[in-house]
């Protein structure tokens, strides 16, 4: 636009750089120190053969700086080409895919279960996969396979290894990780005795060629099954122990980008998560739990038949440096009809655009107590308040 308003009818060449098109407006072609020289000028109150009126090349000065400043390097308009070249979208997706154990083993998974879990990943579609509850390699492999012929190809595969000696995280992903650092044989002092954690941690270093680095990190924290050594207490070392990872990670990287998704087999009130989330510290060393949400706005993941309860204990929690490049839209539990058959969790779905942005109080809008809180959809619970209760006879009052 300022190529077609400008009086000086001068070559495209001129206008290439978005620097050069703002100071054509004052009449001539200049470098980044011409210019200042110039400022100097009108400061000083010097008046410069040629030029326009002081009041009038005021006005151009201050649409020259608008319109080319931004042009210099480091600047608003630094690098067009990068941001046409950004990176696509990634989705991940974290899904305990119970007890997927390798065709070798005894099974406890029926084949149509099996069948349901491959027809649901293909579908997602996900560029990298943290499944929770895998029979090792073998079973991770032949996941990998099975999504192959489906189209959906994961040339990177990796299990992380822990006490628990039949159920592994596994992870899949369409491009290698620049660097691997599970944490595995991690221990803790409980009552005296030393404990292993039970399925280790994963911790996976994605970059990308513009600079951008994720930290991913997966968990599956002990249940609440029985075990003599206190279930409860297990969880809340891991949790501890898993924090003190996100602490190393943040100590090294005060801007990290880490997503810790997984099953945490525990509450949002629980003390594991309040571990995990730590709102003690200072915001950007706090995480924050994405929340997400299916076609209902419901948060649940998991149905135990037992005591036909449903709850949320599959997590994704992102550090306050990734929250402006989370795709919040995108964040989400799909709404597959026949979930139940494939396992008794549901798979949650998060996307991001692998580009740094610099935070702002935008993205925390909608936490509340570092959970997202997004607005239900109109008239999902209901329009008022509840019939017979104190509020709606008030209202009923007020209104007469």
């Amino acid at each position: 636009m300022i190529v077609q308003q400008s009086p000086c009818h001068r070559s495209p060449a001129a206008y290439a750089h978005p620097s050069r098109a703002g100071l054509a407006i004052l009449g001539e072609d200049l470098s980044l120190w011409g210019f200042v020289k110039i400022c100097g000028k009108k400061l000083r109150g010097e008046p410069s053969p040629g030029r326009p009126a002081p009041r009038r090349r005021a006005r151009l000065l201050l649409l020259a700086l608008a319109a080319g400043i931004g042009g210099w390097p480091g600047g608003s308009h630094a690098a067009p080409a990068a941001a046409a070249t950004a990176p696509a979208p990634v989705r991940i997706v974290s899904y305990n895919v119970y007890n997927y154990l390798p065709l070798s083993k005894p099974q406890i998974k029926s084949p149509e279960s099996r069948q349901t879990v491959l027809r649901i990943l293909a579908a997602l579609n996900p560029d990298i996969a943290v499944l929770t509850e895998t029979g090792g390699q073998e079973a991770v492999a032949e996941i990998a396979a099975r999504l192959r012929e489906q189209g959906r190809d994961y040339p990177f595969t990796s299990i992380v290894r822990g006490e628990d000696t039949e159920r592994f995280i596994g992870i899949l992903a369409r491009r290698p990780p620049a660097t691997v650092r599970h944490r595995e044989g991690y221990r803790y002092s409980l009552n005296d005795r030393s404990v292993e954690v039970q399925r280790g941690f994963a911790h996976l270093v994605f970059t990308w060629e513009n600079g951008y680095r994720l930290h991913l990190l997966g968990a599956h924290l002990k249940s609440k099954l029985f075990d003599p050594r206190g279930q409860t207490d297990m969880r809340r070392y891991e949790a501890r122990l898993l924090r003190y990872i996100v602490n190393d990670i943040l100590k090294a990287e005060p801007a990290a980008n880490i997503l810790l998704v997984g099953d945490f087999n525990d509450s949002p009130d629980s003390s594991p998560l309040n571990t995990l989330i730590n709102r003690r510290a200072n915001p950007e060393s706090q995480l924050y739990d994405l929340r997400p949400l299916d076609g209902h706005a419901l948060s649940w993941t998991h149905c135990q038949d037992e005591a036909d309860s449903y709850s949320r204990i599959d997590y994704a929690l992102a550090s306050r440096a990734l929250l402006p490049e989370i795709l919040f839209a995108e964040v989400r539990i799909p709404d597959i009809p026949d979930w139940y058959i494939a396992s008794d969790h549901r798979p949650l779905v998060i996307t991001l655009r692998p580009a740094d942005q610099p935070p702002g109080a935008r993205e925390l809008q909608g936490f509340v107590r570092n959970i997202r809180q997004p607005a239900p959809p109109i008239s999902f619970f209901h329009e008022g308040p509840v019939a017979g209760t104190r509020k709606a006879r008030k209202a009923t009052a007020e209104e007469e």
